[in-house]
């Protein structure tokens, strides 16, 4: 019952964005694939292949930070998941930082929830992630 009222905050309170997801073009099928990738090479410890997914910059901070991304590596549930569904796509313009194109997943274990959360630089754009987050909900 948690999981779902967190998953219906999250959407109710992203339903209120500017951009209207219906008004956003999804990822690309090779943005859809390099998300894929990244995901599975950091569930499965594969560090190196991992870093090659992302822009310089945040390869770099998660090369000098081995300790953060180990974190998130050990947060996914191992296995096989059993749904991956699209849930927000939104853009985020700033003048201080480069835009994003955000999408976020639900991932669907048999005991867990993940959200994932990946960043690019625009829809149909570089395969190279921006930004990510991993949060998993539910029992181990």
């Amino acid at each position: 019952m948690h999981i779902k009222l967190c998953c219906v905050a999250t959407v109710l309170a992203l339903s209120g964005c500017s951009n209207s997801m219906k008004d956003i073009a999804n990822p690309s099928a090779a943005q859809e694939q390099a998300a894929e990738m990244a995901y599975r090479n950091l569930r499965d410890g594969q560090f190196d292949d991992f870093l090659t997914h992302l822009e310089p910059e945040l390869a770099t901070h998660f090369q000098d930070n081995q300790k953060i991304m180990k974190k998130f590596a050990r947060e996914i549930p191992k296995g096989e998941y059993k749904s991956k569904t699209l849930m927000v796509k939104q853009i985020e313009k700033s003048t201080a930082v480069p835009s994003q194109y955000k999408v976020s997943y639900e991932i669907a274990y048999p005991k867990n929830l993940v959200q994932y959360d990946v960043s690019f630089d625009q829809p149909n754009g570089s395969t190279k992630i921006r930004n990510f987050n991993i949060q998993v909900f539910g029992g181990s």
